[in-house]
């Protein structure tokens, strides 16, 4: 196969973003299409046809060669370790519709296992060799040659595996023949456990590595490995025009990211060594498929798996190169992509650790609480960190709610949100010491450490018993009376409270540390922000239960 021209490289790229069906008319107007696509590495193929999708394909699949086919089907018809025998009915029916004669060509020769074990899964087969013996057949069954009476058990395939058998007998009758009596003896979980076997030495060689060889992208590799480790020589083997033949161009330019990684790349001018990148970053994203177990049959899923390997491994060049570019591209050449991911990953990792330590012996995990209780942003932080492969939150606003740690500024901005919780959680703990606090918090699910600090400081403005419960309506309107004082319309002032809320909490915490310390007095300032904010423009007369989100109001008392 001969390595795609870079202008052929930048026709894909473009070519992918396109319309599903302008892709199919670009590519039909070419003067030579078939020659185009059987250039393409498989990977690549394979990512067209999902973008222009399984029902509209049926010319690129006409166009394609039977190692394209072969590896389509490697992905599409299995789940897990068992052979979907209603997917691969669906695929040889697209084949046999895009190229019957090599559809049957393939099924005689590199693809004979799945021809035996699909027909004895799916057909049928009553051998009369008597004309005078009597059958009586269920309707459906037919016969090419009055010996092999066929039926096909799927009426929603029978027409397709019809028009398959018609082109075996007339390609050659006697491996048509010998596949139909060779059903008798075939034992399908062997045949099964062989086709999956090697199809995993197929798929290995693209880095679909089996779970418990692909997991190994997660382990975390310290930062000091960059400093010691070299890349293998992976570069020489680039050199081979095999190998460039198969490097696949869609997986690094499909990224939908844009980072120093990303960055370097796209300066990049030196062609083996971009080859050497777009070959490992496509088996960096088969290993991360494989590692997460997910079936790849949607283009959603090969394109987040391809943002991972790109956001992670940019972490871990932002961190080793301190953003410097030239220092980038040394780290790309010197070590290899996996090796970046997982040194990247670990630097998530020592944060998602840090969080769990923490949360054992926070207070609020030991009284039930969950995330929520630190609100909507510092709650889906703190939700993220605690994932099985701890991800950033970015918010319920954004199109994805969370995603995978890319910069350093994501790590600083979680680590200091995790602190802030940090410094509450031992504030609340001391206060519910101090006021000898009971487990009354569980009685309002709408509980937040906002209206816990506020239930308690309402109480002893006012004067009344200490307690993270609610207030009365009559209760709210005096507390509200106390803090504006003179301000009689919006925006209303609560001048000199700021003060006095940030004073009455910081005395629990004079056995603190003095960084806890200042992180909690600045901490205490934007929650007094967030307060003045939230009710500045609220006047006494229209407080309601239902919309008071930092002092709740207990309608029963």
């Amino acid at each position: 196969m001969p390595v795609l021209t870079d202008e052929k490289r930048a026709l894909l790229s473009e070519l992918y973003a396109l319309p599903g069906r302008e892709i199919l008319n670009r590519i039909l107007d070419l003067d030579e299409p078939q020659k185009l696509i059987r250039e393409l590495p498989c990977q690549d193929f394979f990512w067209l046809v999902k973008r222009v999708g399984e029902e509209d394909s049926l010319s690129l699949l006409q166009l394609a060669s039977v190692d394209q086919w072969q590896y389509l089907l490697d992905l599409e018809i299995w789940k897990r370790d068992r052979l979907d025998i209603l997917h691969t009915s669906h695929w040889l029916n697209l084949l046999q519709q895009a190229n019957s004669r090599q559809l049957v060509r393939w099924l005689f020769s590199e693809g004979e296992y799945l021809a035996y074990y699909h027909f004895f899964r799916t057909v049928d087969v009553v051998v009369i060799n008597n004309e005078n013996e009597v059958y009586d057949l269920p309707d459906g069954f037919f016969s090419l040659d009055g010996v092999f009476y066929i039926g096909v058990r799927d009426p929603q395939y029978r027409e397709a595996m019809e028009a398959i058998i018609r082109v075996m007998a007339d390609e050659d009758f006697q491996r048509y023949q010998a596949l139909l009596l060779g059903l008798a003896g075939v034992l399908p979980a062997e045949l099964e456990e062989e086709m999956y076997r090697l199809r995993n030495v197929r798929l290995a060689e693209q880095g679909f590595l089996p779970y418990e060889e692909a997991i190994a992208v997660y382990s975390p590799l310290n930062l000091a490995v960059l400093k010691t480790e070299q890349m293998e020589a992976l570069s020489g083997v680039i050199h081979d025009e095999e190998i460039r033949a198969i490097v696949p161009v869609l997986p690094l330019a499909q990224t939908g990211t844009q980072n120093l990684f990303m960055d370097v790349v796209g300066g990049i001018r030196d062609p083996l060594f971009l080859d050497r990148l777009r070959l490992e970053f496509a088996g960096l994203a088969n290993q991360i498929l494989s590692a997460d177990r997910l079936m790849v049959r949607d283009i959603d899923t090969l394109i987040e798996a391809c943002r991972r390997g790109a956001r992670i491994v940019n972490l871990a060049i932002e961190r080793a190169s301190g953003r410097d570019p030239a220092s980038a591209e040394d780290l790309l050449r010197r070590h290899s992509l996996v090796t970046l991911f997982r040194v990247g990953f670990g630097l998530a990792l020592k944060l998602k650790w840090e969080a769990e330590r923490w949360l054992k012996q926070s207070w609020f995990y030991g009284q039930k609480l969950d995330p929520d209780f630190w609100g909507e942003y510092p709650g889906g932080i703190l939700k993220g960190l605690l994932e099985k492969r701890p991800r950033y939150y970015v918010g319920s606003s954004e199109t994805e709610e969370y995603r995978d740690f890319e910069r350093l500024s994501d790590l600083a901005e979680c680590l200091e949100v995790l602190r802030r919780l940090m410094v509450l959680d031992g504030l609340l703990g001391k206060l519910s010491e101090s006021y000898q606090l009971k487990g009354d918090i569980v009685d309002y699910p709408e509980i937040t450490y906002h209206s816990l600090l506020f239930n308690l400081w309402a109480r002893l403005l006012l004067k009344i018993d200490p307690s993270f419960s609610g207030i009365s309506l009559g209760q709210a309107r005096r507390f509200f009376s106390k803090l504006r004082g003179r301000s009689r319309k919006p925006p209303y002032s609560m001048a000199g409270f700021k003060r006095i809320f940030i004073r009455d909490f910081m005395a629990h915490a004079a056995e603190s540390d003095p960084e806890a310390a200042s992180i909690l007095e600045d901490t205490l300032s934007r929650i007094w922000g967030e307060f003045l904010e939230e009710y500045e423009h609220v006047s006494i007369s229209d407080l309601d239960r239902r919309y008071s989100r930092f002092v709740i109001i207990d309608t029963s008392r």
